[in-house]
């Protein structure tokens, strides 16, 4: 590939996207920008609406620009690919999240996920099955946020994901606790400490054990609560980072509860 804004002839819209992902995973976005110009301009070219599509929906995807997703809504609606109507359909639904337009996007990533599972597209599916599950537990549906974030947990299991488990378990627990179900939560905030100290995930590790703290205090149990927010605390002190104000601040409440003051 030719430096500056020159591309290789040989360059056919597919490669231009390719090398645009590339060039915004290396934080290169003034590089993907041209890349996707190329590459609509190439896909105008050749008449390849499917790669048009693709090449709009890749813009939309770094701008969040909604004028694009609706100048791509043509060419996929002709189009028999259904990867493409599973990424369209996925990209409105983020475009309607962020805009505020929970019935559009709801709407929206229920059909990208109808198609993703036709496709058996199970990275697909966990991606949307989070979006779906943050939505519910938005709108107040316990229920269905639970139903749809363990879905993603599972998949999230067999594609061998186990830190995207321990945010996902955690959540879970979170949800639980909502309901005062504190048995519920703990064997999920248990499961999400196992896997994050497994994988040496400091920040999951902190999560699960504030979850486990809070429902120590729920129970009244202050010396297991003790027990786990010192163990965070330890951790931030071992990586040389600040221990947020609201942990020191209940270790000091249960140190004076406690032990009548340090």
């Amino acid at each position: 590939m030719a430096k500056g804004k020159e591309f290789d002839e040989g360059m056919d819209a597919g490669v231009a996207l390719t090398l645009a992902d590339i060039a915004l995973q290396i934080e290169q976005p003034e590089r993907a920008d041209a890349l996707i110009s190329h590459a609509i301009k190439l896909a105008k070219d050749s008449g390849d609406n499917d790669q048009l599509a693709w090449a709009l929906l890749t813009k939309a995807r770094i701008t969040n620009d909604g004028n694009v997703l609706t100048e791509a809504e043509e060419w996929v609606a002709s189009s028999e690919d259904e990867w493409l109507r599973s990424a369209y359909n996925n990209q409105c639904g983020i475009h309607a999240l962020e805009a505020g337009d929970i019935p559009a996007a709801k709407a929206s990533f229920a059909q990208s996920l109808a198609l993703k599972e036709m496709l058996e597209d199970k990275v697909g599916q966990a991606n949307t099955l989070y979006n779906l599950g943050e939505i519910s537990r938005e709108e107040g549906n316990v229920e269905q946020a639970k139903e749809f974030h363990a879905r993603c947990v599972d998949l999230l299991e067999e594609l061998g994901d186990r830190k995207g488990m321990v945010n996902g378990l955690a959540i879970l627990g979170h949800l639980e606790a909502t309901e005062d179900n504190v048995d519920g939560a703990v064997i999920h905030y248990e499961a999400a400490l196992e896997i994050a100290e497994s994988e040496e995930d400091f920040e999951g590790t902190v999560v699960s054990r504030w979850g486990l703290a809070e429902m120590a205090r729920a129970m009244g149990d202050q010396d297991l609560e003790l027990q786990h927010l010192s163990q965070v605390m330890a951790g931030f002190m071992q990586l040389g980072r600040p221990t947020p104000e609201p942990i020191k601040n209940r270790l000091n409440e249960l140190a004076d509860t406690i032990h009548g003051g340090i």
